[in-house]
């Protein structure tokens, strides 16, 4: 929304979510804002910007990462797996609870 009330521009909205993300710390809060840009900017739904944003390998390990190693990330990872089922873009592997990212 501009000043105004009034929505903003497609190109507005991208820069907005772009900018918050180069502020933030916070890693989930960045993926997030990135999921949105991505939403924006290609007209997409939820999981394919997501498969969008994991097409880039330096983005894929460090999501792997988080999973494998923050327990709030992992419990995100098994809520996206039950939610997309035969869709999901997160594979389990095994029972040490160690995530693969399955981008097709």
């Amino acid at each position: 929304m501009t000043a105004a009330g009034l929505p903003c521009s497609r190109e507005e909205q991208i820069g907005q979510y772009a900018a918050l993300r180069r502020e933030r710390r916070d890693g989930y809060a960045r993926w997030l804002l990135l999921i949105k840009e991505l939403r924006v900017r290609h007209g997409v739904s939820i999981l394919e910007a997501e498969r969008l944003a994991l097409s880039n390998p330096h983005r894929r390990r460090w999501v792997e990462s988080q999973i494998n190693s923050h327990e709030q990330c992992r419990k995100k990872a098994l809520s996206h797996i039950r939610h997309n089922g035969s869709n999901t873009l997160i594979q389990r592997e095994g029972d040490a609870f160690k995530f693969r990212i399955n981008v097709r």
